[in-house]
């Protein structure tokens, strides 16, 4: 089921639109406002962290100092020097615990010079080496070292100092613990959770903490990396710094001072919802005042659209009160006047379509719908058409200007003496149709006299005097026409025949157009006939004059109706011509032709074939292609055959038909020139034309034998053609007086009924048969015909 689409209206997209810029806007300057306030307090747990740092550093400096001056009023007094002069063990370990206690210190070893243990508070064997060998290494060089170190699990600010006297050289190594009380001491100082750890490669392990207990998940300093110096790590739950306080040769150790992420945002989330509360009071506020610029500003453009909508509907509307000024108000104004403008247009827009531009009568629609009104209501009446003769010679003589104002001034006779009430349109280019009251004959006949005097009275057109000629047609409705296509055509008959009359007009005669439904009958008809075998070729014999022997024939299209009849080629060939089909025509022709000539050679009869072709077929460049395709089985040589052209065919198009003439020519068939002598330039159009052969038209040969003129002019042809070079063909020949002059002038080709009637093609053998019995005869009686001509 298809989904209906949610459409929006006006005020509803403004207040979207709106509000989508006071949420956008108000969100960036809240989402700028918390961005800036988070990395203000980042920036601030940097400082706190950078601080802590420092303090711890400043803390271990200074108990380094304390433990160095302490260890130094150690080292200095005499008794512990004694002691340890002395080499007794219990002396020394006595004087060790006590100057250890008063220093505060948490480990003490006395070593020698050479780093072996000499007394010690841990349980350790004396004699062996330090368990800080690189420390005393250090102190050595520098006459006291002090680090950090991890021992036994735990961590150690140490310092090295040296322990000297006469005869004596001994080094008192002692530290104090790095503890969790250390730890949380310096947490409390700097308010951040402190831990001491230390790292072996990628081993970590807790020495000290801050933490409560003490205690706590070491997989969890992973998540806080081995970043060193200002850098601070962020994670889910700290802000974290690692501050270096050792770097041992196997192990470092380091101080991880965490911030807590909680608290030190603490300040920024009551800001951000601050923010947040205010924001949303923000977008209430703006939404309300929104909503309502929306519904001010929305209320007198729905009007508008509204009345925009009634004008576009063609409604009468009152334009809307708006009381604001500006844009609003302008536009109420220009759809007022555009309302003005839009009656003016549409009243001038019906007055064009129903009116001619250049008469201002009524046009073609007009006049039709006149004549629809009265072929509904069945109300007789007179439809009179009436066409300016030669017209167009007025515009190629006088121009368009003044064949223009032709029309005018007919157009404005026609109106002043036909009453108003009764329309009258210009309906073509040169023709005016008007619908008059029902009347009688001799009425009719008065008012047609009239309106021919009207139009045809002498007039001055831009100084030029001129008598115009007018042709009219009467037809009555709906007696004589029921529908407007009948009428059209009806009346376009009969204004035909009003054209051949001698005053030219004509009132319309029952039974007047069933030539024109013929013709279209036929026109519809003649493809379907050549599918349906209705078409066929019938082939006249030609008989050559000299040997009396059958040479070719000409072949001549038929047409034999299923429901009309035997249709004459003269009729349909027209027809073929005005309708677009004389090609396919042709090709169905040639086609056919090859086909029987296929026949009667496979049956022996070795004679040519003339094909007429039509001015059109002259004009057809694809005439060559057609023909080689044709007959591209045609076995014989291509002058045998002859296509005939009648001279009126080339001088449609003189140029393209010689052209295509000399391509035929130059491709091998015969050329022949059919009727000639009926043209009107026989003997110019002949030289140019590459033909072999003339034919002269049967008018000339049909009453040879009884018209001397006929003799005379049939002989100068003959003669002429044959210094020309061309052979002759006589057409008609009825008697054998004709032939008998014909063969006696040395005529080359006889036609007509005297040798045969045109015969389909399955004849041809059969009559050749039969006209053999009659050479003889024919041969035998030229001296005979010689002497007759003579006499």
């Amino acid at each position: 089921m298809a989904t209906r689409r949610l459409v929006l209206g006006f005020r509803s997209r403004l207040l979207i639109a709106m509000l989508t810029i006071v949420v956008i806007t108000v969100a960036s300057i809240a989402g700028l406002l918390l961005l800036n306030l988070f990395e203000a307090e980042k920036t601030r747990a940097r400082q706190q962290l950078n601080v802590a740092g420092g303090v711890a550093l400043e803390v271990l400096a200074r108990r380094n100092e304390l433990l160095a001056a302490r260890l130094q009023v150690a080292v200095e007094d005499f008794g512990f020097r004694s002691a340890i002069a002395s080499g007794d063990q219990p002396t020394i370990t006595s004087a060790l615990v006590n100057q250890i206690r008063r220093a505060g210190a948490d480990v003490a070893l006395l070593s020698d010079n050479q780093g072996r243990l000499v007394a010690n508070l841990h349980g350790l064997e004396n004699g062996t080496v330090t368990p800080f060998p690189e420390l005393l290494e250090a102190a050595r060089g520098q006459r006291q070292a002090a680090d950090i170190r991890s021992w036994n699990g735990k961590a150690y600010q140490l310092i090295v100092v040296p322990v000297q006297g006469a005869g004596l050289r001994a080094w008192l190594t002692a530290g104090f613990l790095l503890d969790d009380s250390f730890a949380k001491a310096i947490s409390d100082l700097t308010g951040t959770e402190v831990v001491v750890k230390r790292q072996q490669d990628d081993l970590i392990s807790i020495l000290a903490s801050s933490f409560e207990g003490g205690q706590f998940d070491a997989g969890f300093l992973d998540t806080f990396g081995t970043g060193e110096g200002e850098r601070m790590v962020e994670t889910q739950q700290y802000f974290s710094r690692v501050l270096p306080i050792s770097d041992g040769p196997e192990d470092a150790i380091q101080l991880l001072l965490l911030s807590s992420r909680s608290n030190a945002l603490q300040s920024y989330f009551q800001l951000a919802w601050e923010i947040g509360l205010l924001v949303l009071v923000v977008l209430v506020v703006a939404g309300i005042l929104v909503l309502a610029t929306a519904r001010a500003f929305g209320r007198p453009v729905l009007e508008l659209a509204n009345f925009a909508s009634a004008i576009g509907s063609g409604r009468r509307a009152e334009p809307p009160r708006i009381r604001t000024t500006g844009e609003l108000r302008v536009l109420r104004d220009a759809l007022s006047h555009m309302i003005l403008r839009i009656r003016e247009r549409e009243h001038r827009l019906e007055h064009n379509a129903l009116h001619d531009e250049l008469t201002g009568l009524n046009n073609r629609k007009a006049v039709d719908n006149a004549l629809g009104a009265a072929l509904s209501d069945n109300r007789p009446c007179w439809v009179l058409a009436l066409s300016l003769a030669k017209f167009k010679a007025i515009n190629d003589t006088l121009g368009f200007s003044f064949g223009d104002q032709v029309i005018i001034a007919t157009g404005l006779r026609l109106r002043g003496k036909l009453d108003p009430r009764h329309p009258i349109g210009r309906t073509g280019g040169n023709e005016f149709t008007a619908l008059v009251p029902d009347q009688g004959p001799e009425a009719l006949e008065e008012l047609i006299l009239q309106l021919k005097e009207q139009v045809e009275d002498a007039t001055v057109i831009q100084d030029t005097p001129i008598n115009l000629k007018v042709h009219i047609a009467a037809l009555r409705i709906p007696d004589q026409a029921q529908t407007p296509d009948q009428v059209r055509r009806r009346i376009n008959l009969t204004l035909e025949r009003a054209r051949e009359a001698e005053n030219q007009a004509a009132i319309y005669q029952p039974g007047g157009d069933e030539h024109h439904l013929r013709e279209l009958r036929l026109i519809q008809d003649l493809q379907p006939a050549m599918l349906a075998d209705e078409m066929y070729m019938n082939y006249q014999p030609k008989v050559c004059f000299e040997s009396a022997e059958f040479h070719q024939v000409e072949a001549l299209i038929r047409w034999k109706h299923g429901e009309l009849g035997f249709i004459g080629p003269d009729e349909f060939i027209l027809l073929a011509e005005r309708s677009g089909q004389v090609h396919l025509l042709t090709e169905f022709i040639l086609h056919r032709i090859a086909r029987d000539a296929r026949q009667w050679h496979q049956e022996g009869l070795d004679i040519g074939v003339a094909i007429n072709l039509s001015a059109l077929d002259l004009t057809n460049r694809a005439l060559p292609s057609m023909i080689l395709n044709a007959f591209e089985s045609w076995e014989c040589p291509r002058d045998r055959i002859t296509f005939e052209v009648t001279e009126s065919a080339v001088m449609s198009d003189p140029a393209l038909a010689v052209q295509t003439l000399e391509k035929l020519r130059a491709l091998g068939f015969r050329l022949s020139v059919d009727d000639f002598g009926t043209g009107y330039s026989s003997l110019a159009q002949l030289r140019s034309l590459p033909v072999h052969e003339l034919k002269i038209d049967k008018s000339f040969v049909l009453k040879l034998d009884t018209e001397p003129q006929d003799q005379l002019i049939v002989q100068s042809t003959i003669d002429m053609a044959h210094r020309l070079g061309l052979s002759v063909v006589a057409e008609g020949i009825e008697n054998e007086a004709s032939w008998r002059l014909l063969q006696h002038w040395g005529c080359n080709l006889a036609q007509g009924f005297f040798l045969a009637r045109p015969l389909p093609a399955a004849g041809l053998l059969e009559w050749q048969r039969a006209f053999r019995q009659r050479t003889s005869e024919l041969q035998h009686h030229q001296h005979h015909a010689t002497g007759e001509a003579e006499s």
